[in-house]
């Protein structure tokens, strides 16, 4: 059974980053992992060192023992491929030409999420990764992604497109017809056209959508899929995060903890005497204030690290407690390999941390 990896959490917390190292990190352990991205900023090709990432799996050269593919989810191009393969050629060709399906597969609020949905049925279905990593956007856009199967079902239901289709005469077609005619009146009968070639060619594969989108709600309930959720070590309270959390347990899917990131390490030393810097003045105008901001660089870094500690074992107490993987703060960022190699061994399979303080 293909295993599902979701790491989900607020903007900005290096979700994209974190996703691709904890790919690299289930690969490095022998597994055959593909990283899908449906966040639109293009991080996730720059954190994996290639050039460029695309709606096709892309290798990338880890040197073993498992293997490592990426994408990044291309909207337009995964609804074109749905159609291609779940309606028959002259159904596809009218739909793809359809002016209402291109304006819905580009710019329609949601639509993102659902490709997502279909792109993620894909890659479970092909039986060829032992294991999905997917990058999730932001929180509120998430929970989008988690909704995205229930909607759609409710979306393509056959009864409603009958109503778009043909109103009839019931109490709910006099409406449908009231609505249609003041659109109709707006939008001109071109539009109108396209509107109702729209709803009846995709009328013809509503069941096979409610079908995929029950099988990914399956999926996304199955003891097979893990959601970690990403937080910064400096803000790892964060209010949206615990909501998330609860939309989670709602739906019992299963949450594997937290991936606390960007943790400042504790500075160890040694540090050089804050009287050798002043002795070794090299002419510098304002060398005194220089040498007391040296000095209490690792005063500073200590009391960072300590903090970011005693707010994350805060918490992760508040979220009922949980499993939590410290990820130290890269100096410069991570853009190769072997930057996302180091945060990588910090993450799954890796055990968690012993506790938060450690």
């Amino acid at each position: 059974m293909t295993k599902v990896a979701l790491c989900c959490g607020v903007g900005g917390t290096g979700k994209t980053t974190l996703s691709a190292a904890l790919a690299l990190s289930f690969a490095r352990a022998g597994e055959r992992v593909v990283v899908v991205t449906i966040d639109p900023a293009r991080r996730l090709a720059d954190a994996l060192g290639v050039e460029a990432l695309d709606n096709e799996p892309r290798a990338v050269d880890i040197g073993g023992p498992g293997t490592l593919h990426a994408l990044m989810l291309d909207r337009k191009a995964t609804w074109d491929e749905v159609v291609r393969r779940h309606a028959s050629p002259g159904t596809a060709e009218r739909l793809l030409a359809n002016r209402y399906y291109r304006a819905l597969s580009t710019r329609l609020s949601g639509s993102h999420e659902y490709m997502a949905v279909e792109k993620l049925h894909d890659l479970v279905g092909e039986g060829r990764w032992d294991r999905v990593v997917v990058d999730t956007p932001p929180t509120e856009h998430a929970i989008d992604f988690f909704r995205a199967p229930e909607r759609v079902r409710a979306i393509l239901d056959r009864s409603m497109l009958r109503i778009l289709v043909d109103p009839g005469s019931s109490i709910s077609g006099v409406a449908a017809r009231a609505a249609l005619a003041i659109l109709h009146r707006v939008a001109g009968e071109g539009v109108m056209g396209d509107l109702r070639d729209f709803f009846t060619l995709v009328g013809a594969m509503s069941s096979g959508f409610r079908e995929r989108a029950a099988q990914v709600a399956a999926v996304l309930g199955s003891s097979a899929t893990r959601t970690w959720l990403v937080t910064d070590a400096d803000a790892p309270d964060r209010d949206d995060l615990l909501g998330f959390l609860e939309e989670l347990r709602s739906r019992r899917m299963t949450f594997a903890g937290f991936f606390v990131n960007r943790l400042q390490a504790v500075p160890t030393g040694p540090f050089p005497a804050e009287r050798d810097l002043l002795a070794a003045d090299p002419g510098i105008a304002g060398w005194t204030e220089i040498v007391a901001e040296l000095a209490a660089l690792p005063i500073r870094a200590r009391d960072r690290a300590a903090a970011q500690r005693q707010a994350t074992t805060a918490f992760v107490r508040e979220a009922g407690g949980a499993p939590a993987w410290l990820v130290p703060e890269l100096p410069g960022g991570v853009r190769t390999i072997d930057g996302l190699s180091a945060l990588a061994a910090h993450l799954p399979p890796r055990p968690a941390a012993e506790g938060p303080t450690a």
